[in-house]
């Protein structure tokens, strides 16, 4: 994590050589490389695709990877884009050589603790919790094939539900101009976000409270932004939010793919 804009960063062994520094980012679709390590792993362009983020639309040159591995899980013969991540890597305050997507994650169950800054990956046919039991457990779906954002139900100021997708890749949690307007959330300007490699404009506001069923924060900081829209577009539904980082750190969370299930627990 780094800079004014955290992000949740993860070592990773890439054709057995590493650690590097990749984003976990549960709002890619395929996992990213940064072309220096592209490079470096001797990783051939097999062809291009235009895809959408935050930020745009963005053309990539894709590859394979032989293997990648996180901890102990390894996944062989990987579909790879390249992108350039040094915009990101300016605004985070931190060397980023790519950015760990959906295609690798999809199969597992993420368990994230952020005050002890850990990860763990397991296999949801094998692993149980027999800790605290969890605050809530939402069912959550995803958007789209070509764009699979996790996505949940969400109350905002007390009103919903409101469709909202979850995304560790995102440091401050964002709503449309529409739900803002909705709301009657006053807000000014803030400087430009970083997302997808681009400069966005966005506004700042506050809400009173956020609620993913009984879990919540209140008075929590969050940004309008027009991306939304496109992204509705994208996946052909109506997006009204994006959870980020600054609510997902108040607590301990278990993103459970194979399950379409996603756990908050208390700190």
């Amino acid at each position: 994590m780094g800079g004014a804009q955290p992000l949740l960063l993860v070592p990773v062994e890439a054709n057995g050589r590493g650690p590097f520094s990749f984003i976990l980012d549960t709002g890619a679709g395929t996992t990213l490389l940064a072309p220096e390590l592209a490079a470096s792993l001797n990783v051939r362009s097999t062809g291009k695709k235009t895809g959408q983020s935050a930020g745009g639309a963005v053309e990539v040159h894709l590859g394979t990877l032989d293997s990648l591995g996180v901890g102990g899980l390894m996944r062989s013969n990987l579909e790879i884009a390249i992108h350039d991540l040094s915009p990101i890597s300016r605004t985070v305050g931190a060397s980023l050589d790519g950015d760990l997507g959906y295609n690798f994650l999809k199969d597992y169950r993420l368990r994230l603790d952020f005050v002890a800054c850990e990860l763990r990956l397991e296999d949801p046919k094998r692993c149980e919790y027999f800790g605290a039991p969890a605050l809530v457990d939402l069912p959550m779906r995803l958007a789209h094939p070509l764009k699979p954002l996790i996505l949940i139900d969400a109350w905002v100021n007390g009103r919903g539900p409101f469709q909202f997708a979850l995304d560790t890749g995102t440091s401050t949690t964002a709503i449309s101009p529409r739900l803002g307007h909705e709301l009657g959330l006053p807000s000014h300007p803030m400087a430009n976000v970083t997302t997808g490699g681009a400069a966005i404009a966005a506004r700042a506001a506050r809400v009173e409270t956020l609620h993913l069923g009984a879990a919540s924060v209140r008075d929590l900081d969050v940004m309008l932004g027009g991306f939304l829209d496109m992204l509705s577009q994208v996946i052909g539904k109506q997006l009204d939010g994006i959870i980020g980082y600054n609510f997902l750190r108040h607590f301990r969370v278990a993103i459970d793919y194979p399950n379409e299930n996603l756990s908050l627990f208390a700190v």
